[in-house]
């Protein structure tokens, strides 16, 4: 990835579901016998400043927000995707039932003029579990847009 001294990226953490900010705030070049290598030195949001190099963030770094919540969505509906495919494959292998005959659930349907006991909220969070105990907060006008 190319960064640029002053540039703001943003860290999914491999090891936790956040996402962090940072500020690329050095570039090294270092000329060796191999040839030119390039390295940078971010700049952490937390109350020292600490400076840390680029390599040894663990996690994936995107330019924009836009890109981190696609990235994020994408890993969630997979993560979904997998774990009906897995509910299926248990119900087929427990009790005998083909995969193409498990019944499908549907959304339950309401007519207008009934009132739901709560009105949705396209801003509500909910959250989502995307396997190895790690959940997600997702805004419920998102999780819509996945399920159509």
């Amino acid at each position: 990835m190319e960064y640029k001294v002053g540039q703001i990226y943003f860290l999914v953490g491999a090891e936790t579901a956040k996402v962090i900010p940072y500020r690329i705030v050095e570039e090294v070049t270092r000329t060796t016998l191999e040839g030119i290598e390039k390295s940078y030195i971010a700049e952490m949001p937390n109350d020292t400043r600490t400076k840390v190099e680029v390599e040894k963030l663990k996690g994936h770094s995107f330019n924009t927000l836009s890109d981190v919540k696609t990235h994020m969505m994408r890993n969630a509906s997979e993560a979904i995707d997998k774990m009906i495919s897995d509910a299926e494959k248990l119900s087929s292998a427990a009790y005998g039932v083909q995969e193409s005959k498990v019944e499908k659930v549907e959304e339950p349907t309401q007519a207008e003029d009934t009132p739901s006991v709560q009105e949705a909220n396209d801003n509500d969070i909910i959250k989502v579990d995307i396997g190895n105990g790690v959940f997600a907060n997702m805004k419920a006008s998102d999780y819509k847009k996945m399920s159509v």
